[in-house]
């Protein structure tokens, strides 16, 4: 995961962890709840991110991070093909090449008919998985495009994995977790502490129509995690608004910085998104104090792409005043 990186501590979410749940956490840690089991199945977390989505805990299943519920899945659906719509998160291809399937990478920059751009490539068992948000550059894909492409691949044998870990990030939502009551091949997986600042507590769900409750570890999360996450989501939705709210502001500050400078970037809905520019941005900026991903181990990106995310209004100005100092030294 990329993060800009200076002298100063910094937050892996534009607002940083809500004070709300860092409370908990700690009340959690003072009350004890380390010393005992979590519920099976991680069933008080489970009720209460059905409860902040809008759906049953029938179709919801708690586990240890998004990454943990992509690899079970893959090893429960064991598909002979993968299809990843590349740019994508780099983790899908080493899970097709955990499950031993045949991958498929096809170019899809977030423009165009999704489906006539994949559905060529599926045969009977075939995944296609993507981000919505894609990550890492940052576009939406439309709801009724996705609806599309799962019941093609329905008629054709095969499921479709949509990773919506950034889509709290996003106003416009395009979520099909409340279509997931109509599909039985479609599962939706989200991560929820990359939006609520915790990573380190590893919080991920599956929601699904599809019976996965073998899958499930009998007790998915940690205790505090479940204590402090499950208690806070009731909050989450106004904490949601305010992140949206200040990406919204600040993105367009930033690019506008960005436009000024002549960096070219790519259009995102998201508080990350791509620029391109000479493959030495990086070695200069990180001189400075400053760490961007390189995403050159992102097919089909090559050196010169990096990804930025927005941060606090102080560590974006001292970022921005890095780059205008390289610039200057450059040209």
């Amino acid at each position: 995961m990329e993060v800009w990186v200076n002298r100063h501590e910094l937050k892996h979410e534009p607002l940083g962890t809500p004070k709300e749940l860092i409370e908990l956490i700690k009340e959690g840690v003072d009350y004890g709840h380390y010393s005992h089991y979590p519920t099976e199945l991680g069933d008080e977390l489970r009720d209460s991110l059905a409860d902040f989505e809008g759906i049953g805990p029938e179709l919801t299943y708690v586990f240890n991070g998004a990454t943990e519920a992509l690899q079970l899945l893959f090893m429960h659906l064991r598909p002979r093909r993968v299809i990843i719509p590349i740019p994508n998160y780099g983790d899908y291809l080493r899970l097709g090449n955990l499950v031993n399937a045949e991958t498929r990478l096809i170019e899809y920059w977030g423009r165009g008919d999704l489906v006539s751009s994949l559905i060529n490539d599926v045969t009977p068992s075939t995944i296609v998985v993507l981000s919505n948000p894609n990550s890492p550059m940052g576009y939406l894909i439309r709801r009724e495009q996705l609806l599309e492409l799962a019941k093609e691949l329905g008629r054709r044998g095969g499921a479709l994995i949509v990773d919506e870990s950034f889509m709290d990030f996003v106003r416009i939502s395009e979520s099909l977790i409340r279509d997931a009551l109509n599909h039985d091949n479609v599962f939706i997986v989200k991560s929820y502490t990359k939006f609520l600042a915790v990573p380190g507590l590893r919080v991920g769900a599956v929601f699904t129509k599809a019976g996965i409750e073998d899958l499930v570890p009998t007790w998915p999360v940690n205790s505090i995690a479940e204590y402090a996450v499950s208690r806070y989501m009731k909050h989450a939705h106004g904490f949601r608004e305010l992140t949206i709210k200040y990406v919204e502001e600040e993105r367009s500050r930033v690019l506008s910085s960005l436009r000024e400078l002549g960096i070219d970037y790519y259009e995102s809905m998201t508080h990350y998104f791509v620029i391109r520019h000479k493959p030495w941005l990086g070695e200069e900026l990180l001189k400075h104090g400053f760490l961007i991903r390189d995403l050159s181990n992102i097919p089909p990106l090559t050196k010169g792409y990096f990804r930025i995310s927005i941060k606090s209004k102080d560590i974006n100005n001292d970022f921005l005043n890095a780059l205008m100092e390289v610039m200057q030294i450059k040209y």
